[in-house]
This record gives structure tokens, C-alpha cells and sequence, in this order.
């Protein structure tokens, strides 16, 4: 049976389906299928999210032509009502929807919607990827209401500063809840919304504004995520110790800086000829075989990741990149799972809080410390061999020490 969710925070627990709108999770029915997208009261229910099956298509492009009138009508009603909640500065994050608008407008709109979901359904294959953009999907829209501790008299005094100045306008103004877009890049990596907090393009001196809401920040981050997985998809064994120190000892000749290593490594591994020496090109070429690499996974214009993402009508020149960053981004994900996993089964109460590229940042209680171990040894397990993991922890996201654990 299709339904479709009233909203999606956890505590406004509310569905529409077979003309009727119900809001006690233990009168839903029993045979409910299918809807649109994943709320978290709906975390232990077998459900298929149908927004899921257009891998980042919209609602909008895919009306069938005889629903379309009755979706502009009803649409224009809620668009309405959301535009007549803002004026009223009314906090959407702080009601339940359903509460706010009369319920026949959310019956007339829930079964258009129904409709334009069985139509989905019937026209669209189910994608080979779905079990995979099911999980990120419910990960991350569990994030996304977790509210962001935000000293906002820091992130204040940065207006004075010029080159601060613009991002700190754009986080007073955004919503203080990160919302990643999943499939806003070719490649896999993440985004976030327009209006969401701006998590990923935050710099990092104004990173000791955001607070946990527990008791401190556990970080866990790959160490050279890229190149790790470049010798994963080479089938090559994972060195030890930090991977550009690893260049310097195996491979550059007159390199010893390793911020110089790695900004040389990167610029030949995507094109450069004169970044390092014809010697150290060599020495590269050879243990680094770029070429086989494109000739598995890039045809006929399409690279196709281990994970079976494919990157359309992708040039030579951006082949071996987009291989190498939608895999890593991948791979990332798939760590995140796991700990979100442990986390919720296992913790109490600490929680994932943001995801920042290859690095995953945990809001942590000091209950949980006994985790730390477990949540290391997940993170470095890959589909690639073992990962060197770096682990961070502080009192603020931008006062992060590294530390070892024994």
C-alpha cells in the first residue's frame, strides 16, 4: 500500500493513505509498502522510497501528463501555506506541518502524490544501487535533524573579519540543521542544500563555533583517502604509516617535504608532466598503472566504480579522476553506515554529526568512550584492505587534536 509521510521529524509522527490521514505509529497498517521518502519513525519498517528509484531526478519531471493540473493545484495550495508560515516567522523545525495547515489540503495533496508514485513505480526500473542509496538516504536524513550547537557570537565576531565576513552572513542566516544532497555531484559527493547549514564549505578557523551537543567531537578520518584507493582499485597492498611519507621513501628523489609530495603526486596523477622528474615520473608510471585502470573501468566514454556507480560521457581527461573520487566518496559512505550502525545499536546517545568528505564526526558522550576501539577498527576495515585512520577529538570542531589509542 502507498502512503505518504505528513512530515519528517521524528517526534510528528503522521501518514496519508486509503483517504485517511493517521497519527499514531501503532494504528498504521500493517501491508504499507511504499512512499515517497524516508522519515526516521519509519527506520524499522520495510519500506520502498520511491524518490530513491529516479537516483536524483525529481518529483516534478516525472508527472504523468493527465496528473499534471491536479499536482500544480494542490501544490500551489501547500506552496502557499509554506510562504504564509515564513512571513509569519513560524519555525517549520519546530511544529509538526500537519499542525499547521488544514487537513483536507493535506488530503487532497497526499493523494495526487499517492498517484504520482504509483506511476513511478509502474515506469521505472528499480535501480541495481537501490539498497545502497536506501541507507545513505535514511542516514543521512536521520542527520539532518540533528540540530547544530552554534556559538553565535562567534560566528558574530567574524563579520568584522573581510575575508570571513560573507560566510559568516550565510550561517547566520541558514538553517542551523546540515541537509546533504546525495546526489548533487557526478562523482558521489556529497552536498548540502540551499539554506542548510554550510557544513562542508565552513572554514576551518571558524570551526571552533560549532559545539557538540554532548560532550565532545570524535573525528575519524582516512589517511590519504584518494591514494588508498587508488592502490585498492590497482590491487595493491595498503603501506603503513602516512601514504606521502610513503612516496617519500619509495618513490620521490629529491621531494622531502610532504605537503610537496602530495601536491606533487596529485598534480601527476591527474595530468601533470612537469610536477616531478622524469625519474620519479618512471618510478610512478610504473607502480601507479594508470592506463590499466582506464581500461577497466572507463568504456566507451563511461566510468563504472567497483560499487557499479557509472559516470556518463566523461573525457580521458577526467576518467581516471572520476574513478578515483567517486570511489573514495563511495567508500566513505559505506564506513559511515557501519558506525552509524554501531552507534545506534550499541551507543547511548552519541550520534553522527556530520560527514566532512572523508572524514566522519561523531557528537560523542563520554558513556560511549568504550566504543572508540570498535568505531576505529570499522572505519578502517574497506572493501580495500586496511585503511590508516587518523582520530581526532576536541571540545569544539575547530579545536581537533589527534590521538592514539592503545
Amino acid at each position: 500500500m502507498i502512503f505518504q509521510t505528513l512530515d519528517d521529524k521524528t517526534e510528528c509522527v503522521g501518514i496519508y493513505t486509503d483517504n485517511k490521514l493517521i497519527f499514531d505509529a501503532d494504528k498504521f497498517p500493517e501491508n504499507l509498502s511504499s512512499t515517497w521518502k524516508y522519515s526516521p519513525y519509519l527506520r524499522n519498517m520495510d519500506i520502498e522510497y520511491i524518490s530513491l528509484y529516479l537516483e536524483g531526478g525529481t518529483l516534478e519531471d516525472n508527472i504523468p501528463e493527465f496528473l499534471k493540473d491536479d499536482w500544480s493545484d494542490v501544490a500551489k495550495n501547500i506552496q502557499a501555506f509554506k510562504r504564509s508560515l515564513s512571513l509569519a516567522r513560524v519555525d517549520t523545525n519546530e511544529n509538526c506541518f500537519f499542525d499547521l495547515v488544514p487537513q483536507r489540503f493535506l488530503i487532497e495533496f497526499c493523494e495526487v502524490k499517492n498517484r504520482i508514485c504509483e506511476h513511478i513505480l509502474k515506469t521505472k526500473p528499480k535501480p541495481k544501487r537501490y539498497g545502497f542509496y536506501r541507507g545513505v538516504a535514511m542516514m543521512l536524513e536521520d542527520l539532518s535533524h540533528r540540530k547544530v550547537n552554534l556559538d553565535m557570537r562567534a560566528v558574530s565576531s567574524y563579520k568584522s573579519v573581510k575575508k570571513l565576513a560573507n560566510i559568516a552572513n550565510t550561517i547566520i542566516e541558514s538553517e542551523k540543521y546540515v541537509k546533504y544532497n546525495q546526489f548533487g555531484t557526478k562523482t558521489g559527493r556529497l552536498t548540502t542544500k540551499k539554506g542548510s547549514f554550510p557544513i562542508l564549505t565552513m572554514s576551518k578557523s571558524m570551526r571552533t563555533a560549532v559545539k557538540p551537543t554532548n560532550d565532545y567531537f570524535l573525528e575519524l578520518d582516512f589517511n590519504g583517502a584518494e591514494v588508498r584507493t587508488l592502490l585498492g582499485l590497482l590491487g595493491k597492498e595498503q603501506p603503513t604509516g602516512d601514504v606521502h611519507n610513503f612516496h617519500i621513501d619509495e618513490i620521490f628523489s629529491n621531494i622531502n617535504d610532504r605537503s610537496a609530495a602530495k601536491v606533487a603526486f596529485f598534480a601527476w596523477l591527474y595530468g601533470s608532466r612537469t610536477a616531478v622528474v622524469k625519474e620519479d615520473v618512471q618510478k610512478l608510471e610504473k607502480f601507479y598503472e594508470k592506463d590499466s585502470l582506464l581500461e577497466k573501468h572507463w568504456i566507451g566514454n563511461t566510468v563504472t566504480t567497483p560499487f557499479g556507480k557509472q559516470i556518463n560521457d566523461t573525457s580521458r581527461h577526467h576518467a581516471l579522476n572520476y574513478l578515483v573520487q567517486s570511489t573514495a566518496a563511495e567508500l566513505t559512505l559505506k564506513q559511515a553506515l557501519k558506525l552509524d550502525y554501531l552507534l545506534r545499536t550499541r551507543g547511548h546517545g552519541s550520534q553522527i554529526a556530520f560527514l566532512i568528505h572523508d572524514a566522519v564526526v561523531i557528537d560523542m558522550k563520554n558513556e560511549d568512550e568504550h566504543l572508540i576501539k570498535s568505531l576505529l577498527a570499522l572505519m578502517a576495515s574497506t572493501n580495500f584492505g586496511q585503511f590508516e585512520v587518523n582520530l581526532s577529538k576536541g571540545k569544539t570542531l575547530g579545536s581537533m587534536e589527534q590521538v592514539t589509542i592503545g
